[in-house]
């Protein structure tokens, strides 16, 4: 009898580690499948929520094409204090997601936000006025001067953004130079041309600029796609400075200051609002403005895209000239 009991122990024994060893061996097998699973799983989410805020993204850049189109069909000038110029605060979309039957608590787990601001970009100063085809290069280089010089640029890089810019945008045409209408001449060899700028920050660290005169120029400069004015109406006191030629600066600082009660809806109104004693450079100068700048951020869950655009405004129509995520 007790060999028989040792016996029946020793089968229940190898029995339970028989079980225990196939549950191990279970857990080995099926434990990366599992994880491949979770992983698969979590990536197939993470890429819809990325593909959700692409989408969020460009309802974010219609909603700034929109606000602009509007803008333009009521306002014969461009201002700060217009609706366009006031940012977007950041809006929690989760409402306007809502499914049938699903209440407002159902929706933390679908996190969807949207913020951004329209800058207009003829505010700063349009580099692309540097160009050798620009019509008034001399005017808008001895602008670019009087910017540098209050901006405490070095002259060094001064002379080589206006090289670069130079080559970049020339007179230079497949068939030859164009001097007048109808009149082609050949093409006089020059330095290498180099390839347009979009951003000005395709300059940083580029053709031998300093990394201090890029950012003292930063929050000042633009590159639109071709030769533009500025807006007095939204142009900072440094452009404003630098734009109409025999301003002092206190007087740039109190054209800004004035606006911000009531814009210039005319150039005539500037002198009107404005005892500047000096004659206004209309040349270089406007109330409206063709091309604006678009800074955005959508969220949804995780993903996060931060966009940013240059828009183009004409005919009653806003046009998308880039757009980088």
């Amino acid at each position: 009898m007790l060999l028989s009991c040792i016996r029946l122990n020793s089968q229940r024994g190898a029995a339970v580690i028989m079980a225990l060893f196939v549950v191990v061996l279970c857990t080995l097998v099926v434990g990366p499948l599992i994880w491949t699973l979770f992983a698969t799983a979590k990536s197939i989410s993470v890429s819809a929520a990325r593909d959700q805020t692409q989408e969020v993204a460009l309802s974010g850049l219609d909603w700034a094409r929109v606000i602009l189109r509007e803008d333009a069909r009521v306002s014969t000038f461009d201002a700060l204090t217009e609706p366009w110029a006031v940012p977007l605060s950041e809006s929690r979309l989760n409402e306007g997601l809502m499914r049938r039957g699903e209440s407002a608590s159902n929706l933390q787990d679908r996190d969807t936000s949207i913020t951004g601001r329209i800058e207009d970009a003829q505010g700063r100063f349009n580099l692309r006025n540097l160009g050798e085809d620009s019509l008034q290069l001399q005017e808008w280089t001895a602008a670019f001067n009087r910017l540098c010089t209050l901006l405490g640029v070095a002259q060094s890089d001064v002379e080589t953004i206006q090289t670069v810019l130079g080559s970049m945008f020339t007179k230079n045409t497949e068939s030859g130079l164009l001097n007048e209408p109808g009149v082609i001449q050949p093409i006089v060899p020059k330095i290498p041309v180099e390839v347009p700028a979009q951003q000005w920050a395709e300059f940083r660290g580029q053709y031998n600029l300093s990394d201090e005169a890029w950012q003292q120029l930063a929050p000042y400069v633009v590159i639109l796609p071709k030769p533009t004015l500025v807006n007095v109406n939204t142009a900072s006191a440094e452009v404003v400075y630098a734009s109409i030629e025999g301003l002092s600066f206190a007087d740039a600082q109190g054209i800004v200051s004035y606006r911000e009660r009531v814009a210039y809806k005319e150039l005539s109104d500037l002198r009107a609002a404005v005892n500047v004693n000096t004659e206004q450079n209309n040349a270089l100068i406007d109330v409206t403005s063709q091309y604006f700048l678009v800074e955005g951020r959508a969220q949804v869950q995780e993903a996060i895209v931060k966009t940013s655009a240059l828009l183009q405004r004409k005919d009653l129509r806003v046009y998308v000239l880039w757009r980088h995520d």
